[in-house]
This record gives C-alpha cells, sequence and structure tokens, in this order.
C-alpha cells in the first residue's frame, strides 16, 4: 500500500450510496434544535462530571461518528447504526429520566431510527463486511 493521501478514495457507486445516506442521517440529527449536546465529545472534566468515566465506558458523539464515517472506518451501515444508539445510551444512562438531556436523546434516538429505517443495509466501505443484519432499531 502506498501512503495516505489527503484526496478521497473513489469507492464503488453501492458504498457510495450508504455513506451519502449516512450523512443524512448525521445531518437530519444535526439539524433538530435538541442535539447540540451530542455534537462533540463529553467533557467531563470542565463539566466537572468526575463519575462520567466511570460509568460511560465507550463515549460517542455525533462529531465522533462524522469523522469516523468520513474516514472509512465503518465497515458496514450496522456499525454505523450501533454507534448511533450507543450516543444515545450514554445519555440515558448517565442522565437521570426526565432531565433534558434524558429527554433530548429519546427524542433524538426515534428521529435516528426514523431516519436509519430508509437506509438500506450494506457496507460502508469496499474493503468487504458489509454483511450483517442491517439496522435492527434500538435494543
Amino acid at each position: 500500500m502506498v501512503g495516505t493521501t489527503s484526496k478521497k478514495q473513489k469507492l464503488s457507486p453501492g458504498v457510495e450510496a450508504n455513506v451519502k445516506a449516512c450523512q443524512n442521517v448525521l445531518k437530519a440529527l444535526k439539524k433538530s434544535h435538541v442535539s447540540a449536546p451530542f455534537a462533540v465529545p463529553v467533557d467531563w472534566k470542565a463539566l466537572n462530571l468526575p463519575l462520567y468515566p466511570k460509568m460511560i465506558k465507550h463515549p460517542m458523539d455525533l462529531g465522533t461518528i462524522e469523522k469516523k464515517l468520513l474516514a472509512g472506518r465503518y465497515s458496514a451501515v450496522s456499525d454505523f447504526a450501533a454507534d448511533i444508539s450507543l450516543v444515545w445510551d450514554n445519555a440515558q444512562t448517565f442522565n437521570s429520566d426526565g432531565s433534558e438531556i434524558y429527554d433530548a436523546a429519546a427524542q433524538l434516538r426515534e428521529l435516528s431510527d426514523a431516519q436509519l429505517s430508509g437506509v438500506s443495509p450494506g457496507p460502508l466501505s469496499d474493503g468487504g463486511g458489509g454483511g450483517g443484519s442491517g439496522y435492527g432499531g434500538s435494543r
């Protein structure tokens, strides 16, 4: 393999369509008026949340998901969907039922489930790994 360049690698048409569909899911989520707290990683130190890293073992946010998608780090739509679900799971694990963040996560989970239901299961990279069961919804 030759060194990585800054140019995007050409993807097969099916993979390109899946990546575009996932980008549209992220775009819809980011447009929501309640999505701001989920756009970047939780800065638990700045927010003085010392229990956060003890309770949340696999942090995830929409910005990280977008970076992973654009970098080709998801092999299948189901992997992308799992990370989306992880954002909401983490928020609802750490925050109390009825809190603003908990409720925003519930609202965004519904939106993401609806958006993902229109995305065909399949690969997000040409390196194989596309099968999986597709997106099966949350839990």
